[in-house]
């Protein structure tokens, strides 16, 4: 598969299983059909000659399935056959009559229409792919402006957990029709990801734009007439009493919210910073800092230990 264009992730875990989050894609094979003619006979059959030793010819027929866990559904069913033939008498030829048959089967996979219009992301603004920042138009945040302000308790309704095929992060809800901000390590390379609600609901977002300098990333979902958070612009000043709500280490974690205050502002290569006290761990990156009204003042970009390694 991976001399096909493929990348393959490997994982030990059990396919299809909803918590694995390793790969875009997952396949499952279902051998419906598999035959092995082999000669292993030369007069050693009984006199210390190995059984393995063979020639002859494998054929086998596959029914693949294509899971996305994103969409939580089979994507594809596609059917192959392939064979191998071994013309002379090699050392485990009986294996590999059984494997190359098999791999005769994933080669046709990888040449399947059907199978490369499944496995191939969606590109989220036509033939150009994800813009970057001075090549797109704006867009709008509808009703942002006029979003209320909000106790904390209700803030965390419109923080979502994101889950790609790399890990977890936080999002933000910033729009009424469903836009959300994050960070860019969050969503990596993804096209698309899966989002859980507070409500555990799951929704699957378009990852639209992304800022690499920023470390932002703008995702559209269908956000089911929740209520965004607004984004409050301005000057935010040392000793602020601050909110971070994300989901934390896991996403059994989700909702968290710590508080803190804003230490300090900050320029670092000529971007600006929120340095803050409050409690920041892998997986709240992305998450929302907010105000005591439940206005977004930033988005949790990374922690520092003490050594000064970031670690979310």
């Amino acid at each position: 598969m991976e001399r096909a264009g493929y990348k393959v992730v490997d994982s030990d875990e059990n396919l299809f299983n909803r918590d694995v989050a390793s790969a875009d894609f997952q396949v499952a094979a279902v051998i419906s059909q598999a035959r092995v003619v082999a000669c292993v006979s030369d007069g050693k059959m009984f006199s210390g000659g190995n059984l393995g030793d063979a020639r002859g010819e494998g054929t086998m027929s596959v029914d693949w399935q294509v899971y996305s866990p994103l969409k939580k559904q089979v994507v594809a069913r596609v059917s192959t056959s392939g064979a191998i033939k071994l013309d002379r008498k090699v050392p485990g030829g009986v294996a590999q009559l059984i494997t190359g048959s098999f791999s005769s089967n994933a080669r046709e996979l990888a040449s399947k229409a059907e199978f490369r219009d499944a496995v191939s992301a969606p590109k989220a603004m036509g033939s150009q792919g994800v813009l970057t920042p001075g090549q797109q138009a704006k867009i709008g945040l509808a009703g942002n402006l006029k979003a209320p302000a909000r106790p904390i308790a209700e803030a965390v309704s419109s923080v979502v957990t994101l889950l790609t095929g790399s890990g977890s992060g936080s999002g933000v809800l910033v729009s009424d029709d469903g836009y959300l901000l994050t960070n860019e390590h969050v969503v990596g390379d993804a096209k698309q990801v899966r989002l859980r609600w507070s409500d555990g609901i799951e929704t699957v977002g378009q990852v639209i734009r992304v800022a690499k300098n920023r470390d932002i990333a703008l995702i559209k979902t269908d956000a089911r007439d929740r209520i965004p958070l607004a984004i409050k612009r301005g000057a935010v000043s040392p000793g602020q009493r601050v909110y971070a709500i994300g989901t934390p280490l896991d996403k059994a974690f989700e909702g968290t919210v710590s508080s803190g205050i804003i230490s300090a502002n900050r320029t670092i290569e000529g971007l600006r910073y929120l340095q803050s006290d409050t409690n920041i761990l892998p997986g709240s990156s992305g998450g929302a800092l907010l105000d005591e009204t439940g206005a977004v003042i930033g988005i949790a970009v990374s922690g520092y230990q003490k050594d000064g390694q970031a670690v979310a």
